[in-house]
């Protein structure tokens, strides 16, 4: 839930809090590719929320479907008509929301976008080392939008002049950490052209266009700032056309429209017609007559497998060893046969994340049935990093199967905080009160992929009403807290102090620190009797983490956390319908707690936090050939 503008809580961010809480409380996804709605959802971060739908012709109304599941079936429900503007959903005289087409989310990309703003204008350094910092990281739309940010911000390395106009040095060129974002080389860490093509799209977009105006990064009051976008864009294409075999590599990659893409939106003239050869990108004349590269020239045709036999096909799995990407695209119309998947496997064509969400198919082939091909998928179940897998155990049939994906689901997330977690002890304190009636499931439901995060010697977990209790986890697995949860519903009146004093003996040790997370509605007021009993417990919590179920407009924990001069960390919702998420914000939350300063009985802090591991972050410099 969104944190309200409280002045007490909005003073209280520095820019190292500020960039914690934009890490922490995610939203939802910055791209979609299907077709989705927007409905208002004012207790957001971002005012409203994302579902997919379709649309189909009826006589002459196109109508409006939600998308949802219902175990393996997807079912559709009439939301609406799209109106003549291809925008408005309209029932009656109802406006219900707005359709989108594949893309940008433009709502979560510009409060992304105003996030790293605000943190720009609080500290210019602080934001290029954020950059620099998740460049290897997994969180693909916050690297984007950060690139964007940085190809058009105002530090360009300027000359700085004395007053006799002479120059006496240049300022910092953050424009640099933008482009080496672009251009740098990382294995999975690095652009690839679909990113690049992104970074454009952000700019491009409204909303970013206007903060990007209010902060004096454009000249133009109607044309997007661009920055060095298209410069960099030229550098990217400019080096793989020089060096072939990362071009061909793109190509092999499946990111040959991508690359196109790329060249037209800047205008790109390639040195030699083999640019051109290399996409198979038949040219054509334009009216101006500009072109002067391949005007005419044939191109080859796209090599696809149409016409082989099943042996022949696995044959060239087996020696060329294609992403699986590639052999889909490749596929004759007799489509994936059980040989072909098997040669696939085999010859390494599908990463540890395929293997995960083939799984469905794997199983209706019977290949998890064959040894080599059966190993093979138990070490990408162990080696999983994210929590896909518990979605796609929905579809699967056989129950050893469902249980494998969901250990992949654990491992996902213990593996995300297995370094973080060191040297802190976490407390979870769970609203049990009637006024959680609607919502102690889904927090149990929470409960499950968070839990498991975190060792169990480390980790205690108390419920409340009016009394509390400690939970006795068996074992840190969903099954475990499954187990601990199971027969506790909600009754009785609400006291969040209760819930700390269930769990005050267990003190951490002088190394360590602590975090509390709270899960409920907040819907307590005695303020004064949760202070002071996290005080008198002696656990000296470094920060906290709030996930607010609906139901409530209370703030007791926040409002704690004002009197503790501590900060609190919101949990979204949200966060648990994407499995990349929840290990990401996870680790980012421990990471984020502050550590204790240094004692006679705490002689040396074991813990670094996120922001010391973002300032310690080398800013990044472009490669040398990009000059």
């Amino acid at each position: 839930m969104a944190d309200t503008l409280d002045p007490r809580r909005v003073e209280a961010l520095g820019p190292a809090e500020h960039v914690v809480q934009t890490l922490t409380q995610t939203v939802d996804h910055a791209v979609h590719n299907r077709p989705g709605a927007v409905f208002p959802a004012p207790n957001t971060a971002i005012g409203v929320r994302w579902e997919q739908v379709t649309w189909k012709q009826e006589g002459p109304e196109k109508v409006v479907y939600r998308l949802s599941k219902a175990g393996k079936k997807t079912v559709r429900t009439r939301i609406g008509v799209l109106e003549a503007d291809g925008r408005t959903i309209r029932e009656g005289d109802r406006i219900i929301g707005e359709y989108q087409k594949p893309g940008l989310f433009p709502e979560v990309v510009t409060y992304l976008y105003k996030q790293i703003a605000d943190l720009w204008a609080m500290d210019n350094e602080f934001a290029a080392h954020l950059a620099s910092w998740s460049f290897a990281r997994d969180h693909r739309d916050l690297k984007v939008i950060l690139a964007a940010f940085m190809l058009v911000q105002n530090r360009s390395g300027e000359p700085i002049r004395d007053a006799d106009g002479k120059i006496e040095f240049h300022d910092d060129d953050f424009r640099a950490v933008g482009e080496a974002m672009c251009l740098l080389r990382g294995g999975k860490d690095d652009f690839n052209p679909k990113l690049v093509l992104r970074i454009g799209d952000v700019l491009a977009l409204k909303g970013v266009a206007e903060i990007n105006r209010t902060l004096g990064f454009g000249r133009s009051a109607r044309e997007p700032a661009m920055g060095r976008y298209t410069k960099a864009v030229e550098k990217y294409l400019r080096h793989r056309e020089r060096n072939p075999k990362m071009l061909e590599g793109l190509v092999k990659a499946g990111f040959r429209t991508s690359v196109m893409a790329l060249a037209r939106r800047i205008g790109y003239k390639p040195e030699t017609p083999k640019f051109f050869d290399i996409l198979r990108w038949k040219q054509v004349q334009a009216k101006d007559g500009r072109r002067a590269l391949a005007i005419g020239k044939k191109v080859r045709k796209a090599d696809t497998w149409e016409g082989l036999s099943e042996a022949e096909i696995c044959e060239k799995i087996v020696r060329d060893k294609p992403n699986y990407k590639l052999i889909v695209g490749k596929l004759p119309k007799t489509g994936l046969t059980r040989a072909i998947m098997a040669a696939a496997v085999e010859a390494g064509a599908l990463s540890d994340t395929d293997l995960i969400i083939l799984t469905p198919t794997l199983e209706e082939l019977g290949l998890l049935k064959v040894p080599g091909i059966k190993d093979r998928w138990d070490r990408a179940i162990k080696t999983a990093e994210s929590q896909r897998a518990a979605n796609i155990a929905k579809n699967v049939k056989k129950a050893e199967t469902v249980e494998k994906l969901q250990e992949a689901a654990d491992t996902a997330v213990k593996k995300a905080v297995e370094e973080v977690v060191k040297g802190i002890r976490v407390y979870f304190i769970v609203d049990r009160s009637s006024s959680m009636t609607q919502s102690i499931e889904m927090a149990k439901t929470y409960l499950e992929k968070f839990l498991g995060a975190f060792p169990l010697d480390k980790t205690h977990v108390a419920i409340f009403n009016t009394m509390g209790e400690e939970l006795t986890l068996k074992s840190s697995s969903s099954a475990g807290v499954r187990q601990a949860f199971a027969g506790r519903n909600a009754c009785g009146g609400t006291s969040y102090a209760q819930g700390v004093r269930a769990v005050a003996h267990r003190k951490p040790d002088p190394d360590e620190d602590s975090l509390m997370i709270f899960v409920g509605d907040e819907e307590d007021y005695n303020l004064a009797g949760l202070v002071k009993t996290i005080r008198d417990s002696g656990i000296n919590p470094m920060a906290f983490g709030l996930l607010k179920v609906p139901g409530g407009i209370g703030s007791i924990v926040r409002d704690a956390a004002v009197q503790l001069g501590i900060p609190c960390f919101m949990i979204e919702e949200g966060i648990f319908a994407d499995p990349y998420q929840v290990p990401r914000v996870i680790r980012n939350l421990i990471a984020a707690t502050p550590v204790g300063q240094p004692t006679v009985a705490r002689p040396v802090a074991k813990r670094k936090t996120l922001v010391q591991e973002i300032l310690e972050t080398k800013i990044l410099e472009r490669p040398a050939w990009a000059g």
